[in-house]
């Protein structure tokens, strides 16, 4: 937003703890007006433009409260396609970091990065601070931009020369948190900003992590502006002119919309008691008949006003808000009719999707140096000196998933990887590494070799008379090969064997 651009043009060295606490605190101050603004326009709570002081001193205490919402759209139409589904550590050659992955989960990062994309297109600028719980895990958590503020050193842009955080706790007691590079100071005042003063708080010290743990999550930043802008400034205009027609289509609908009677020729009864001539009662209804004396008397119907012009205005501004902040026209106007198939509706997206994908660079280096400090917190210097580290996001397009999965089938005949194709199709990492393992062939069995032992002669007569061979007979030791055939027996004596 306009007020987050202002940067103070003083280095570290040069401010007291204290100094810098006064500086970023009235810097805060001088921007909450702009930061309240746009959270209201998100809630429906608007003010009453473009109208003059006869419309407001007739008709404002009836639209006082009227708003025909079209911000939190345009804020939900982006927040709702960024999702983080992991970080990859080492290159795009690796897989999803489980160890950075449990870090967000331990977190509740889930649910308060969404909380953060939103407010942050909605506002310019959220923060996510690092820290340590008392066991010597990371902590990450998001701060609102009404709570938090950093100061961007104008030679260097990435660099931040100090951060801030005020907060009032249930007591009324406010809370103040400095975060210099290599010192941290924490005050608390009783009383408010009249009656109280700062004085020293548990939790200063210095800071091990050598840079200020508040990390800006800027919506679309530019080279002036690093703290982001929000994307309602933009609509608050149009936003207006939209409420303005609506309240001039209500006025005309309860005055001119509906068939106004008249009629001539007729004698005006007179108030016996104040001698003021008294209104007739017509009263319309199936069951009632008009009927004068005089054959002079006339009855008619004034025009019927048109509503339609106040509405293709409406929609012309609506057209408008839709172009400016590349909003697909059927999220705003549900003309489905006029988009009929899905690659119609896939090309009215592209310009949101583009606008997605370049808030995911911004938000993408953040998040990135957030999970850097986390590693840094826990002693894993490895990934806390990695430069060489990615968000990993959802697919912020919608595609049909037959056409994806045909398009995976292609690929796949090119000899692209599976779990490249898996996450073509939109698997999270999560997904294929389960997948990898679920995929896996059944390990072969292996064949046990059957020991046998070499069947004796004494064995072999017992088995051709039909015998169980007695068990622990002598016989040679066992060997691994297939069973021996039974041993010969020696034939009867007598005969030719007995003369050979």
């Amino acid at each position: 937003m306009a007020a987050q651009d202002e940067t103070t043009q003083l280095t570290g060295p040069m401010l007291t703890a204290e100094e810098w606490r006064d500086t970023l605190l009235a810097q805060l101050g001088s921007r909450l007006s702009a930061i309240k603004r746009c959270d209201d326009y998100y809630n429906g709570e608007h003010r009453m433009a473009f109208t003059t002081a006869q419309f407001r001193d007739t008709f404002g205490h009836l639209f006082a409260a009227f708003a025909d919402n079209w911000c939190d759209l345009v804020v939900d139409a982006s927040a709702e396609r960024l999702r983080v589904e992991g970080f990859r550590f080492g290159g795009a050659d690796t897989g999803a970091d489980t160890a950075a992955w449990e870090i967000w989960q331990r977190n509740k990062l889930d649910a308060e990065s969404d909380m953060a994309h939103t407010d942050a297109i909605k506002l310019g600028c959220v923060y996510a601070l690092v820290g340590a719980d008392d066991g010597g895990k990371a902590t990450i958590q998001v701060e609102a931009a009404d709570k938090a503020i950093v100061c961007v050193d104008p030679a260097q842009g990435h660099h931040r020369l100090a951060g801030l955080r005020f907060w009032a706790d249930e007591w009324g007691v406010d809370h103040c948190a400095l975060y210099l590079p290599d010192e941290l100071h924490w005050w608390r005042r009783e009383g408010g900003a009249a009656a109280g003063k700062w004085v020293d708080d548990i939790g200063s010290g210095t800071n091990p992590l050598g840079v200020v743990p508040l990390i800006p999550l800027a919506n679309m930043p530019t080279l002036s502006n690093r703290l982001g802008r929000s994307d309602i400034e933009r609509v608050i205009p149009l936003q207006n002119a939209v409420n303005k027609l609506c309240g001039d289509m209500i006025v005309a609908s309860e005055f001119a919309a509906y068939p106004q009677r008249w009629a001539t020729g007729i004698e005006i009864p007179v108030n016996p008691e104040t001698g003021e001539k008294m209104a007739p009662n017509f009263l319309g209804g199936a069951d009632r008949v008009w009927g004068v004396e005089s054959e002079q008397s006339r009855f008619g119907n004034f025009a019927v006003s048109d509503l339609s012009p106040y509405v293709k205005a409406i929609e012309m501004c609506i057209q408008h808000v839709a172009a400016q902040t590349r909003t697909p026209p059927h999220y705003l106007l549900g003309a489905m009719g006029s988009f009929p198939s899905g690659e119609s509706l896939k090309a009215t997206e592209t310009g949101l999707v583009a606008k997605v994908r370049r808030k995911q660079l911004s938000f993408g280096e953040g998040w990135e140096e957030a999970m850097r400090l986390a590693f840094a917190v826990e002693g894993d210097t490895r990934r806390a000196e990695m430069v060489e580290v990615e968000t990993i996001w959802a697919n912020p397009e919608s595609r049909i998933v037959g056409e994806t999965v045909d398009a995976a089938v292609k690929l796949a005949s090119l000899g692209v990887p599976r779990p490249a194709l898996w996450e073509y199709i939109g698997a999270s990492p999560q997904q294929v590494a389960r997948w990898k393992i679920e995929g896996e062939p059944e390990p072969t069995p292996q064949v046990k070799e059957t020991i046998t032992a070499q069947v004796t002669p004494q064995q072999a007569e017992q088995l051709q008379r039909g015998e169980q061979p007695a068990p622990g007979a002598p016989g040679p030791p066992p060997t691994t090969s297939s069973p021996a055939p039974p041993a010969r027996t020696t034939p009867p004596t007598g005969g030719s064997s007995a003369k050979r």
